[in-house]
């Protein structure tokens, strides 16, 4: 339950917790600090009183400004309030979180997102930097960061800061070609844990999430941790799906797997948080769970200790991974060959398919033999204008009363129009009931 007060009218007041983190006694809780958020907010006017918490971490205050941006963005006036109702003037001290607000330079995230070049104020040891322009502000971000790490007390990272620039590149591209969102910029807080000797770092963004982009080059994922599973697969993000709308992109689809592996190889604990799925990679093992509350978006979560960079040979593992990579889609790429028949429907039959003994010379010379060998059938109608009911029949009522209720997962329909994907519903409906 959203923790909003709607007590006084046209007024409402989200009351922050004594605690803003996602970290109870070392262990993770996304659940209860998503909850905080009402996504769903409408109204002219919200404040966010922080009056009474008393602890906080910088990449949870790095999630509450992308949510105040969100509001923003919708036309809300968000006021944050550190002091307390009932506190006296005499003792009118900045609290904790205020403190913190004002090391990242949260004062001024209005401007930050309202005016193009404006950037955060904050202290040299506790970088955010809102990615706006990614021609400048991935490089602003990486030099930040490089500078930052080199800077630190203990000669920890070991002359290896290019291991964490490349984390950080990947990532950072990832975000702003998968994630990006044209009115709310993406974030990058950085912080150095200086009693437990670990980095920690928090990408977010309020992009399409995960699910979404995939979406548009795989047939439609079940859930958010379905499609994260995938994800940090190699050469799966990017232009190598089976619809390539991101082709002028050139993108690789290799950051999530480089990065992600890589922090395993450094024992680091990397959180990927898109819509309702979580993924937990740790050095051991890879976990996915389902988040009651959820991010609309994508974040990117990693804490790591320096004992690793000391061994660590950034060139050979690097070098490692992309012929782990290489091994892995050409095994995918045979499957896929055994297991899966795409057809583009629009090469077939051009804008409209319509006569109906071309459907069925079709589903003969193709559906069915691909049925005989177990294969799934992609139907593609992209770019498809009109397919009459007789057409979709003709093509699809024998395959389906073979396989009966196998149907819904052996023959996947992908970008069909309203019209059409209601015409193929009813299709599969009737030769699918007893």
């Amino acid at each position: 339950m959203s923790p909003l007060n709607y007590g006084i009218p046209k007024s409402p007041t989200l009351k922050l917790p004594s605690t803003l983190s996602f970290k109870k006694l070392d262990l993770v809780d996304f659940n209860s600090y998503l909850s905080i958020f009402d996504w769903s907010f409408e109204g002219p006017t919200l404040t966010i009183d922080a009056g009474y918490c008393k602890n906080a971490n910088y990449q949870a205050l790095a999630l509450l400004i992308l949510y105040i941006w969100y509001l923003k963005n919708k036309g809300v006036y968000v006021k944050l309030r550190f002091s307390k109702h009932n506190r006296q003037p005499s003792n009118n001290l900045p609290n904790t979180l205020e403190k913190m607000w004002n090391r990242l330079g949260g004062a001024g995230c209005y401007k930050v997102l309202k005016m193009p070049n404006e950037k955060f104020n904050f202290r040299y040891d506790k970088p955010l930097i809102a990615i706006k322009d990614p021609s400048k502000d991935i490089r602003l971000a990486l030099d930040t960061i490089f500078t930052y790490s080199k800077s630190l007390d203990f000669d920890l990272i070991n002359g290896r800061e290019e291991t964490l620039r490349y984390i950080l590149s990947e990532l950072l591209y990832n975000t702003t070609e998968h994630g990006h969102n044209p009115a709310i910029p993406s974030l990058l807080q950085f912080n150095w844990y200086r009693n437990k000797k670990q980095l920690s770092f928090i990408l977010a963004d309020l992009g399409v999430g995960i699910k979404r982009h995939l979406e548009n080059t795989y047939p439609s994922f079940s859930s958010d941790t379905e499609a994260l599973e995938l994800s940090i697969k190699p050469e799966i993000s990017g232009t190598f799906g089976i619809n390539q709308p991101y082709q002028a992109q050139n993108n690789a689809g290799m950051g999530l797997f480089l990065s992600s592996n890589i922090g395993k190889l450094l024992e680091a604990d990397t959180y990927i948080v898109s819509g309702h799925g979580l993924m937990h990679i740790s050095p051991t093992d890879t976990t996915t769970y389902t988040l009651q509350n959820s991010w609309p978006g994508t974040f990117i979560y990693m804490t790591m200790g320096f004992e690793k960079f000391k061994l660590f040979k950034f060139s050979d593992e690097l070098s490692r991974l992309r012929a782990q990579a290489k091994e892995e889609v050409i095994s995918r790429n045979n499957q896929k060959i055994d297991t899966e028949k795409y057809f583009s429907m629009a090469n077939y039959f051009g804008s409209r398919c319509e006569i109906k003994h071309e459907a069925k010379n079709f589903r003969d010379r193709h559906i069915m033999p691909a049925i005989l060998a177990k294969q799934t059938i992609i139907l593609d109608f992209n770019t498809i204008e009109s397919a009459p009911h007789s057409f979709l029949t003709a093509l699809l009522a024998t395959p389906i009363q073979s396989l009966g209720l196998a149907a819904y997962k052996k023959i996947k329909i992908q970008n069909a129009n309203e019209i059409i994907r209601a015409t193929l519903d009813f299709i599969f409906d009737s030769y699918t009931s007893e």
